[in-house]
């Protein structure tokens, strides 16, 4: 059966890291494709798991080598990437990406299912940026936030994050309902494949 690419996506702040982080926890079906990014690991960070974290020489080499698919600077400083040997993948995978990541990846792969995080409201998603990171480029950061928030509507899903355990447990029946999908479909594929052939069997010669 043609595997699944789960996308996630929310502004920073979301929640993005710790929903998927439970979620493979606790669907071992699922295997997280690890982007590449031009910034530092922040505290709790592991390399190779939430990014592949490389120097910004290394990370556009492996952009003009199309090592990196697809790539942006979204805060106006690192970049961040995601792979190309993804397309060769045989099972379901789960990547966080922007929109614009996830506009690519949907018209490049199979079978996508797309998610959006939100935060509980704008103030609580301030609070979220100002704890995680470097203040520096908060505004960048916002500004970010506010553009992905537009593109919510384009996404299969939608789901408020204002509590990690329930957020999770939703994505989480999210996936298994589409893999369910997939299932389903697939299995009426054989039985009509059988019902076409047995036709053919039954045709009387001419």
């Amino acid at each position: 059966m043609e595997p699944i690419l789960f996308v996630v996506t929310g502004p920073s702040g979301a929640g993005k890291g710790s929903v998927m982080r439970r979620l493979l926890e606790s669907a071992p079906h699922l295997k997280k494709v690890v982007t590449f990014t031009t910034r530092a690991p922040r505290a709790g960070e592991e390399d190779g798991f939430d990014y592949r974290f490389i120097g910004e020489d290394v990370f556009l080499q492996k952009v003009q080598t199309g090592e990196i698919f697809e790539y942006e600077q979204v805060y106006q400083d690192h970049y961040y990437g995601s792979p190309r040997d993804l397309f060769e993948a045989d099972f379901d995978g789960l990547i966080e990406l922007d929109y614009k990541g996830y506009q690519k990846y949907r018209a490049r792969h199979g079978r996508v299912v797309s998610i959006f995080l939100l935060p509980p409201d704008l103030e609580e998603l301030k609070r979220r940026i100002v704890r995680r990171s470097e203040v520096e480029n908060l505004d960048a950061r916002l500004r970010n936030a506010v553009e992905q928030l537009s593109h919510a509507d384009e996404y299969d899903y939608v789901v408020k994050n204002d509590n990690l355990e329930a957020c999770t447990a939703a994505v989480a029946e999210l996936v298994e309902v589409e893999r369910l999908r997939r299932q389903g479909q697939h299995d009426l594929q054989v039985i009509m494949r059988a019902v076409a052939r047995d036709a053919a069997g039954r045709e009387p010669a001419r």
